[in-house]
């Protein structure tokens, strides 16, 4: 962004070395480790693109870069109510192109990875900078728990089975959201924004501060830049650009609207529009009005104070230093705070992407607390362990656990294939492990597939998983089949299968077998080549 690239240190080349190792962990497991040999073993042989710990999202991505690629614009195809294309997106639109121009539509996903490691790093890193003295230990250890900060209650709710249900539910929630290493793991829109937003605030400081800014850049060089880096984020990830635009608000107000702050106006407003965007969406007959409502979860629970109080209580001594008229020291202690106000102004979508980040700010602070008192080396290197290394071999226990979740069998390939194919209108409705990735792979819309994007979801997955494993009469099971309106019933190789002709009657025109897979054919109204 203009901000300038000082040389790396050998700490920080560290620091990303360990962030592209993390980076390439699951390909290194699913491939090469014990999980991908087991998976080949067993002819599960076909990767789903899918390479991390949230697939419904992967297999929605990479449905977006299909969508992308046929029509520019894309729409839902998790469910089977016809939806206009209408959201258009700048990563998958690129990544689209790719796949237009023969990349397949797993590595047109996979090559997002390196952008994102690169703009996580270089933006923390930035930040790390400029926030805290040259020559400090301290750099080291706020970096290192900005990046890999996994709160414990994560593992410990698991491992050691402490607390209840929604304990585990949340802990799982705050270990995801408060990790941002951990989204390089295919969750490359995220990373992409985390590290922009930093560099945004830097921006900000070079628009206010003239010594800040580098010789012969002008006001308005600083200007678009941190225009560009503020709608990149609202775009990609608008959790992220509100809170951006909530640190803007405070720090005008921390500064009395002085004079100064009108230098804002054409990055704020600029950062605005991608979310004036969305906010449009949400008022057209598409899915989205649905997904922005209001979802039911939780806001407050012991999870959200276990998951962290760690990190707030490490950063509270830090809040002494600092001079208070410093702009980026405003932006740096408003940071924390916009993001909960974001996280709790929201009631609807999935509001708990709003504290994304914001180890960053908490990390700086910790760093510098740790330094204020005069902490042993030694006690703060045992602390940065015990709040990142549990929590990191927790998740890369729980990749390993659900690895062939990431193929599909040699058959179940095969049949996604033959479905793309076939001039049959209509939609799909599959076993509880495929439908998932039917809109990817097969270009088709889904009965179900995806928590946010499916109405109903974990309810239609339930009966479709009836319908396969013959627990349903006749007379339930055509209703189910009548309900999805689909033309292709896409039956699985896990366990349990059941032929369906003997349930569904003449409902059923056509099987095709493909090796364990079998594909049904539908009479449905219009669905007939």
């Amino acid at each position: 962004m203009g901000l300038g690239a000082p040389s790396t240190t050998r700490i920080e080349q560290c620091l990303l070395g360990g962030l592209a190792a993390w980076t390439v962990a699951p390909l290194l497991l699913l491939f090469v480790g014990l999980p991908g040999l087991e998976a080949a073993a067993s002819g599960a042989g076909t990767f789903t693109g899918s390479a991390g710990l949230v697939i419904n999202d992967h297999a929605q991505y990479i449905s977006w870069i299909r969508e992308s690629g046929d029509h520019l614009l894309f729409s839902n195809r998790f469910d089977v109510v016809p939806d206009p294309n209408l959201f258009l997106h700048p990563m998958w639109l690129l990544s689209g192109m790719l796949w237009k121009l023969g990349v397949s539509l797993q590595l047109a996903f996979a090559l997002w990875k390196p952008v994102g490691l690169l703009v996580l790093f270089a933006g923390f890193a930035a930040y790390v900078r400029r926030t805290i003295e040259p020559g400090s230990w301290a750099r080291a250890a706020a970096l290192t728990m900005a990046l890999f900060f996994v709160t414990p209650s994560m593992w410990l709710t698991d491992w050691a089975g402490l607390g209840d249900a929604d304990l585990e539910f949340g802990s799982l929630v705050m270990g995801l959201e408060l990790f941002p290493a951990g989204f390089l793991w295919d969750v490359a829109p995220t990373a992409i924004a985390l590290g922009l937003m930093p560099l945004f605030l830097l921006g900000v400081e070079r628009l206010l501060v003239p010594e800040r800014r580098a010789p012969a850049r002008s006001v308005r060089w600083y200007a678009a830049w941190t225009a560009v880096g503020g709608a990149v984020t609202s775009w990609l990830h608008p959790w992220q650009g509100l809170t951006l635009l909530a640190i803007l608000t405070g720090l005008i107000v921390w500064g009395r609207f002085g004079r100064a702050y009108v230098r804002l106006a054409v990055p704020a407003l600029i950062t605005l529009l991608p979310l004036l965007y969305y906010q449009l969406l949400t008022r057209t007959d598409s899915a989205w009005n649905t997904v922005s409502g209001p979802n039911g979860m939780p806001h407050l629970g012991v999870w959200l104070f276990v998951g962290l109080v760690p990190l707030v209580l490490l950063a509270l001594p830090g809040l002494r230093r600092g001079p208070d008229g410093d702009v980026q020291e405003r932006m740096l202690r408003l940071w924390p705070l916009a993001a909960l106000g974001v996280y709790f102004a929201l009631d609807a979508s999935y509001f708990y992407h709003a504290l994304a980040g914001v180890t960053l700010p908490l990390g700086v602070l910790a760093a510098r607390g740790w330094e204020q008192v005069r902490a042993p080396p030694v006690a703060v290197a045992a602390a940065i362990a015990v709040l990142t290394l549990p929590g990191m071999a927790y998740q890369l226990d729980f990749l390993a656990e659900e690895a062939p979740g990431h193929f599909l069998s040699k058959g179940e390939s095969a049949a996604m294939t033959y479905i793309e194919q076939s001039r049959r209108a209509g939609a799909v409705l599959a076993t509880p492990e495929l439908g998932v990735f039917v809109p990817a792979l097969s270009g088709r819309n889904t009965w179900f597939g995806h928590s946010t994007w499916t109405p109903g979801n974990e309810d239609r997955k339930a009966r479709a998983a009836a319908l396969f494993s013959g627990q349903l009469s006749p007379v339930e099971a055509t209703a189910v089949v009548r309900e999805s309106t689909a033309s292709f019933l896409l039956q699985g190789c896990d366990e349990g299968r059941t032929d369906l002709r003997s349930t569904l009657g003449a409902l059923v025109v056509a099987v095709r077998h493909f090796g364990c897979a079998r594909v049904y054919e539908i009479d449905t109204p219009g669905a007939a080549a």
